[in-house]
């Protein structure tokens, strides 16, 4: 009895010290980069299942999608983008040849935003020249994104137009009236820049963040009754508003990649 009880407890004991390593592990994992361990894991997913694609010769068609999910998922996995580049790179290289431009484009766009998110305005630039410009396949939101880029790479003029987009589309677009007053500001002239809000807010009377954002530029003026009155004006149409917030800063560093995962 005491030999049957001793050869139990020493199973008993290796059990317990395999538990113990595999918990370490799993701890000391969960603290290795990247913190998103979902995300890992469906990439870890997304692999598998093109893994097994390859095996079973059922892949040439959508080789590109698998490349294409790894990017995004790279993307927004690690700070670095040079990896989800690649696999963006692998996915228009394999892309197939009775594909329709529009999707290419496409996958030109969505390499633009990986560029945007780090940081290469220049690269981003090129690809939304080709994704979308070219082709006048623009939404409403890529004109901002565009403009502003074009503004970073010197070019005022064809930000302007781009600009100019959007309030064509809807002539009270905060985006449209906020692109402008950049420009203007970038250049130093304020006094179009009040203008620019003094006409948006004259097309739409409770737009709080319009005179937000005419207050800043008042204050860069050294007009500071215009700017106190414009803040007061601002919070009392948006008691919660941020003087800080920023739709500029915000196209131009935006803090998450707005890609999601596609079906294959």
């Amino acid at each position: 009895m005491i030999t049957n009880f001793s050869k139990t407890t020493k199973k008993d004991d290796i059990k317990l010290l395999v538990l113990i390593i595999a918990g370490f592990l799993f701890a000391a994992w969960l603290c290795t980069p990247p913190g998103n361990k979902f995300l890992q894991m469906s990439f870890w997913g997304n692999n598998t299942k093109f893994l097994i694609a390859k095996l079973t010769n059922n892949y040439s068609s959508t080789e590109y999608i698998f490349h294409r999910n790894n990017a995004v998922y790279l993307a927004k996995m690690y700070k670095n983008k040079d990896k989800a580049l690649t696999e963006m790179n692998k996915a228009i290289e394999t892309l197939p040849s009775f594909a329709t431009d529009g999707e290419l484009n496409t996958l030109y766009k969505e390499r633009a935003y990986i560029r945007l998110m780090a940081k290469d305005y220049k690269g981003a630039l090129n690809d939304f020249v080709n994704g979308g410009v070219k082709s006048g396949n623009l939404s409403f939101n890529e004109n901002l994104t565009v403009a502003m880029l074009f503004k970073e790479a010197g070019n005022y003029k064809e930000a302007m137009s781009f600009c100019n987009n959007i309030l064509n589309i809807d002539n009270t677009a905060y985006a449209g009236y906020a692109c402008l007053a950049d420009l203007y500001n970038s250049i130093g002239r304020y006094d179009i820049s009040v203008r620019v809000w003094d006409l948006a807010i004259d097309r739409k009377r409770n737009n709080a963040r319009a005179y937000a954002d005419r207050a800043l530029v008042k204050k860069k003026m050294g007009d500071i009754t215009g700017y106190n009155n414009d803040v007061k004006t601002a919070k009392e149409y948006l008691p919660t508003i941020n003087l800080e917030d920023s739709i500029i800063e915000e196209t131009l560093n935006p803090k998450i990649l707005m890609l999601s995962i596609r079906k294959v």
